[in-house]
């Protein structure tokens, strides 16, 4: 094999894990938005909203599902609010609902026990750390990085909101590559979708490894069997040996 530079993380069930009911949740999560509309003077009626809503987000998950062309949530909220007869509102306005609702979700979203100390072992081997995550919200993620403190580890970070591109299209991969300046096959991709991280990563010759704490997720099931990783583990514990093992002793 030959030398490792960077890791690519994926951050949603890789780094962290969400510790609720996701459906009662996403109720919660709503029902927030909801709220923090009406505080602004905005009167949807409730139960057409939140039903259009949901659906909204389901239709445009199963979308980018397919097309891997991400659709952010202030244009799915701006689309449900249109649907509803809403007049145009401000976007501090949307951006503000929009952030009641994610905090519902943020304050389930922790960090997996292990997390801190892995990324440190691997920071000491001497690679360079990139995060590559699939998100509908770019204020979402980044509140929750700067909450969990990881948003000086990584260099770059990428979001598909941001960019307009998910994995595995291997455009997501590319503000990456160009930032790295190194080519793909001294880049390893750690994350806990086959067909999003493990599928993306490997189509552009990069070395995987697949952490299968969501190995029987409906995004998963369908690649069991199809795609598989160079390496699998557990918890995020176990990569540090694994990047050090393909890495070799003394090589920077």
């Amino acid at each position: 094999m030959g030398t490792i530079r960077g890791v690519i993380f994926d951050y949603g069930s890789t780094l962290i894990t969400f510790d609720g009911d996701w459906a009662e949740v996403r109720k919660q999560a709503h029902h927030a938005l909801l709220e923090e509309l009406r505080g602004d003077g905005v009167e949807p009626r409730e139960s057409s909203f939140l039903d259009r809503l949901a659906r909204k987000f389901d239709e445009y998950e199963r979308k980018r599902l397919l097309d891997h062309i991400e659709t952010t949530s202030t244009a799915v909220l701006v689309e449900t609010l249109q649907a509803e007869g809403v007049p145009p509102q401000p976007l501090s306005r949307i951006q503000r609902s929009l952030r009641a609702m994610y905090t519902v979700y943020e304050s389930h979203w922790k960090l997996f026990p292990q997390t801190q100390s892995a990324l440190r072992k691997i920071r000491g081997l001497g690679l360079r750390m990139a995060m590559l995550s699939n998100a509908s919200d770019e204020a979402n993620v980044r509140r929750m990085l700067a909450n969990h403190k990881l948003e000086k580890i990584f260099d770059p970070i990428v979001i598909s909101a941001e960019i307009g591109i998910r994995k595995p299209d291997a455009g997501a991969f590319q503000p990456i590559l160009k930032a790295w300046g190194f080519p793909a096959s001294q880049i390893v991709m750690v994350g806990d979708q086959l067909g999003m991280d493990i599928l993306g990563a490997k189509n552009l010759g990069m070395r995987t490894i697949w952490l299968c704490t969501e190995e029987q997720s409906p995004t998963n099931r369908p690649f069991l069997g199809k795609v598989s990783a160079d390496a699998q583990v557990k918890t995020i514990g176990e990569v540090a040996a694994i990047l050090a093992h393909w890495k070799g002793p003394g090589k920077k």
